[in-house]
Formats: C-alpha cells, sequence, structure tokens
C-alpha cells in the first residue's frame, strides 16, 4: 500500500466511535510498519504496546492501562479502601493482598479510554497462543468498542492465526518500504558517503534489485559501503566507472548474504556458480529438474542480476566473503585488489619506493638500486604524484633513521622542502583542489594501498615537510587564480548559465569556484561591463546570483572578496549617476543588498 492510501484509511479509521473490528498491518521485517503506522495517527491517541515477550494476557491488559493513564496509581486507591481489612467467605478467610490483587486485576481490565487509539506491535513475537491474543483484542474490540491496530511481519505469522483472525480482525493492510526516503536518512548519517554524490543513487538502485524489503538491512548496507568508501583512494573515486561497479557488487553480495540467500562459501566460488548457472541457461540436460537445491538457489539468485552486477567484482570474491562475514575492512588487502584490476593495473609500475618500503623481502643490492634511482629521479624532477613523493620522503626518513644514507634528518628537511619549491617554480606541483572535500586529507595519510612509513623519532621532521607541502600547493592554486577568473569572465560574458553553474553550484552540488575567493582579483570595472553587456533581461540574473554567493560569506573564505564586493557597488553607483530616468532605477537596482548585508 502506498503512502498515501496508508494515511487515508488510518485517518478514516480513526475517526470510528466503535468499529467493531481490528486493523492488521502487515510487511516485510524491517520494511518501516511501525514508523509509517505512528506517523498517521496523532501522538496524544496512541497507546502503542510492544506484545514481544509478553508472558501472560494481564500483562497486556496491564500495559495497555499504564499506556493509556500514565501516573495513575490506582493500585493505592485500591489499597486505601481494603487497608486493614480481611474477607471471610465460609470460614476461608482472604487477606488483604489477595483482594488487592483480584480487584486490581478486574478494574484494569475494565478501565479503558476510548479516545485511545491501541497499537499491538511485535506479533510475531510474542510467545502467547494465538486464541489467547485474540481473546485481548476481541475484548478491547467488542466489548469496550476500541480502536485496535495490530502491527506484525506476515511472513512470521502462525498459519492458525491467519486463519482465525477474521473472526477480529476486519481489514489488513501491507506495507511497502519507503526506500528513497530512508536512504536519504540514512545517508545523511554518514559524512563522507553523503557527499559521494554519484554513488548514492548506485548503491539504492542495487539494493532495490536485490527485492529486499528490509530498511533495517539498507541502514547496514549504507553502513558498510561507507567503511568501503575510506577505504580508497581519491584516484579510485575519481574513476566513476570502477566506482559504480565496485559499489554495485558490494551492495548487492552484501545485501543478498544479510537476507540469508547466498553463504560465504557461495560469495567465494561466485564466479564458478555463475558459469555453471550460464551453462544450465544453454544446455537442456542441465535444465531446473536436473537441478539440486543448491543450484535451483543458486539459479534464483543469479536470474536477478546480470553479469556486470555480480561477476565482475573490482574486490576478489575470497576477500568479499570475509569482509560481509567478519565486518572487517583490510585496507592493505582491499586496495591490492583494486589496484590489480582492470581500471588500474595500467599504473601498477614498481617505483623505487615501493621497492625500499619492502625491504624485508628484497636483496640489498635491489634495495640500494632503488634507493639510488629514488635519489636520481628527485634530482631530474621525476617525481611529481603526490602519493608517490610522500612515499619517498617518509622512506628518506626511515633510511636515515637506521643509518641505511648518509642523510641526517635536518638535511633531508632541507631537501625535501627544496625539491617542494622546485616543483613550484616549474609549475609541476599538484595545486590544492578548488573544491575542498573530507577525503583530500587521505593523500596526507596514505596512498598507492599503502600507509606511509611513520615513527615517532622523525614525527616533527616530516610534519613540518608535509605542512610546508600543503602551504605550497596552496601557492599553486594561487598561481591558477588568473586563469580561474578568465573562464569566470568569460562565462559571465557568453553564458550565464555556466556563469551561474561555476560560481554557485546547482541540484545540490558545489560551484567550481564557490569556496574560493577568486572574486578579489578581477576588475570590478571588468566584471561591470561584461554584466551590462548582457541583454537586459538577465541583468538581475547576476545580482541574484552574487546574493546567493555570499549568503553565509561572513563565516568563510569568501570574506576576503567584502571590499571587491564594495567595489563593484560602488561601480555601479557611479555608472548609475551616468544615466538619467528609468535607465538609471535600472542600474541602482542591480545593487546586491543581500550581499553587501551579509558580512
Amino acid at each position: 500500500m502506498n503512502e498515501n492510501n496508508l494515511e487515508n484509511f488510518l485517518d478514516y479509521y480513526i475517526r470510528l466511535n466503535a468499529p467493531g473490528y481490528a486493523v492488521l498491518i502487515t510487511g516485510e521485517w524491517g520494511a518501516g510498519k511501525t514508523y509509517q503506522t505512528l506517523q498517521f495517527i496523532p501522538k496524544e491517541m496512541q497507546c502503542h504496546i510492544s506484545l514481544f515477550g509478553i508472558s501472560n494476557t494481564s500483562e497486556i491488559y496491564n500495559n495497555v492501562f499504564a499506556k493509556m493513564y500514565p501516573g495513575k496509581n490506582l493500585a493505592k486507591k485500591v489499597v486505601n479502601v481494603t487497608k486493614d481489612v480481611t474477607s471471610e467467605i465460609q470460614g476461608v478467610t482472604f487477606g488483604a493482598g489477595a483482594v488487592i490483587g483480584n480487584l486490581l486485576g478486574a478494574v484494569i481490565k475494565q478501565q479503558v479510554d476510548k479516545s485511545k487509539v491501541i497499537i499491538f506491535d511485535d506479533l510475531e513475537r510474542c510467545p502467547l497462543k494465538n486464541e489467547e491474543i485474540l481473546g485481548v483484542i476481541n475484548q478491547y474490540v467488542e466489548h469496550h468498542q476500541c480502536r485496535v491496530i495490530i502491527i506484525a511481519h506476515d511472513k512470521k505469522i502462525h498459519d492458525d492465526f491467519v486463519q482465525s483472525k477474521e473472526k477480529v480482525i476486519g481489514h489488513t493492510i501491507r506495507i511497502t518500504p519507503k526506500i528513497d526516503e530512508a536512504g536519504t536518512y540514512f545517508f545523511q548519517k554518514k559524512y563522507r558517503l553523503n557527499k559521494f554524490n554519484s554513488i548514492k543513487p548506485v548503491i539504492l538502485n542495487a539494493f532495490k534489485k536485490t527485492e529486499c524489503q528490509s530498511l533495517r538491512i539498507l541502514n547496514y548496507i549504507i553502513n558498510d559501503c561507507d567503511r568501503l568508501l575510506k577505504c580508497l583512494e581519491p584516484k579510485h573515486i575519481k574513476n566513476t566507472e570502477a566506482m559504480v561497479l565496485l559499489f554495485t557488487n558490494f551492495a548487492i553480495i552484501d545485501t543478498e548474504f544479510r537476507q540469508g540467500n547466498i553463504s560465504f562459501s557461495d560469495i567465494e566460488n561466485l564466479q564458478n556458480h555463475y558459469f555453471n548457472y550460464i551453462a544450465s541457461q544453454t544446455n537442456k540436460d542441465l535444465q531446473s529438474d536436473r537441478l539440486d537445491e543448491h543450484q535451483k538457489r543458486m539459479a534464483v539468485f543469479f536470474g536477478k542480476y546480470n553479469e556486470f552486477d555480480i561477476a565482475t567484482s573490482l574486490i576478489n570474491y575470497n576477500l568479499l566473503a570475509k569482509i560481509v562475514d567478519s565486518g572487517d575492512y583490510p585496507i592493505n588487502e582491499i586496495l591490492q585488489s583494486i589496484n590489480f584490476s582492470r581500471f588500474f593495473i595500467a599504473g601498477q609500475k614498481n617505483r623505487p619506493w615501493q621497492i625500499i618500503i619492502n625491504f624485508d623481502k628484497m636483496d640489498d643490492a635491489i634495495v640500494n638500486k632503488a634507493i639510488e634511482e629514488a635519489f636520481d629521479q628527485l634530482s631530474h624532477f621525476k617525481i611529481i604524484d603526490l602519493g608517490d613523493l610522500l612515499h619517498t620522503f617518509h622512506l628518506f626518513f626511515m633510511l636515515s633513521d637506521k643509518n641505511a644514507i648518509p642523510h641526517r634528518f635536518d638535511q633531508l628537511v632541507a631537501l625535501e622542502k627544496d625539491y617542494i619549491d622546485s616543483l613550484l617554480k616549474k609549475g609541476l606541483l599538484s595545486p590544492s583542489p578548488i573544491i575542498k572535500n573530507v577525503l583530500d586529507e587521505d593523500i596526507y595519510e596514505r596512498s598507492h594501498g599503502h600507509m606511509y612509513w611513520s615513527s615517532d623519532s622523525y614525527y616533527s621532521e616530516i610534519d613540518e615537510v608535509i605542512q610546508y607541502l600543503k602551504q605550497k600547493r596552496d601557492d599553486a592554486m594561487l598561481a591558477l587564480y588568473p586563469t580561474f577568473a578568465d573562464e569566470i569572465l568569460n562565462a559571465l560574458e557568453t553564458n550565464i548559465d555556466k556563469f551561474k553553474h561555476i560560481i554557485i553550484g546547482d541540484s545540490g552540488e558545489q560551484g567550481k569556484y564557490s569556496q574560493i575567493d577568486i572574486f578579489r582579483i578581477i576588475p570590478q570595472e571588468d566584471f561591470l561591463i561584461r554584466w551590462l553587456m548582457l541583454p537586459i533581461e538577465q541583468w538581475d540574473k547576476v545580482r541574484m546570483i552574487l546574493n546567493i554567493r555570499y549568503r553565509n560569506a561572513a563565516y568563510n573564505m569568501l570574506q576576503n572578496e567584502k571590499y571587491w564586493l564594495y567595489g563593484l557597488c560602488v561601480s555601479l553607483k557611479l555608472e548609475a549617476n551616468m544615466q538619467t530616468g528609468l535607465g538609471r532605477s535600472r542600474i541602482e537596482r542591480l545593487v546586491p543588498i543581500a550581499a553587501l548585508k551579509a558580512f
């Protein structure tokens, strides 16, 4: 049932004074039955009772009473009536305790607030016999004329309950999960994954393919995907095709395993099982009537997917089985597997640092040659990749610490800083990213499937080098500002939509230049000329774009553009003063007042 139908029916049902029947709400485990039901019943009307672990019917009546009358001490009133009293019938004396117990149970059973809607949850987890449960429900429906809703996982309801429920239950609703809505909520709790906009729909689509109806499992899958994402490097994340394949395969396998549809062994041997399945589809001698139970189960599994979905994993299946089974994500093993996939294997060539970092598995002659080659590459400015550079820098300190090279720590700091300066002067240093991302800092901790070789003995020295590298990468980015400014002015002049896209972004995507103070180097006169050369109907759109850009400027890097904006407004006023009539008023109204107030 869709959300509108559920809402409409519950709205109708809770308005009935004495419906004479209960409503059964069913659905898969974790499908959001309770959440969706309570969403459409006013909180003040809810009397929500879980039947989980209830041992007798008296507990149900007691719980209903406690929810309907919170804070009401009925037992105290009964005690006051029977205090110091005994009752004797036919020579048998009953103490006050027995009288209180009988009175209390009877009063609780009869005391009902009809303004409440009784919601019995977790029916399938109640150990009572079905006739006992139905007797309680019937007591409230028939005797007290209450509105009663029962929530249950339909596959777990006993057959005899289903057969006998018609005597009490007059309407059944099956809940379907709101996967997209739940996914949006779950993603918001995972900062890194929530920023990975291109992959979120991939994960949701993969989950939908499994036909799983449990939002609880969806939450687990999103959590697992977030953990996998933390293992990846920027070069992996930038390869969209590889990421689509990786997360599609991982989400499907993880979901099917959590549902119990495939086992650890099935995942380990998935490719063999898949080839056998393909053979069974083309060979009449291997049709379903000749398959054993395991083959039939795997046939159902493979029938839901194509080869792209499940048979081309970037993570080898032995490792994938261990991950989903144990919940452990060994970074080095994951990266090694991904790096040897068809997407990244071309870049896998042994660089000097890759030999040095494995020195305990190499002959001294090979390691010494790699050390010599590393210094030679440095002297010829051949190490440009940031990951290669940082591995080399760290390993130089390790080698010095072990007296494997004659350089002192202070000499290495000077050598490495000089190298960074030289790369910057030659235009070879990778600039800081324009759009900041939480993943950007990963490059300073690990790359190419390996953590950097660190030690407390040279922590302060290597940290000094890293901080210097960050500063110079910022300088490299600043050196590109004139190029950025030209792109902005050209977009303003030729394509207002592109101008908007790169300045503020759209559809939840950040603009290319939305986080850097690029406008401060653009002459206001050049900007204004291009602005006023646009068709008049587009003038105000530029004003609106500026207002949006500076909405929170007082709290971010754009505050550096404050005086640029003031200068632009002065230029607008001067331009307006040279006009008359409506022309003057039109330009005066272009001043981005909201932007000015943001600072």
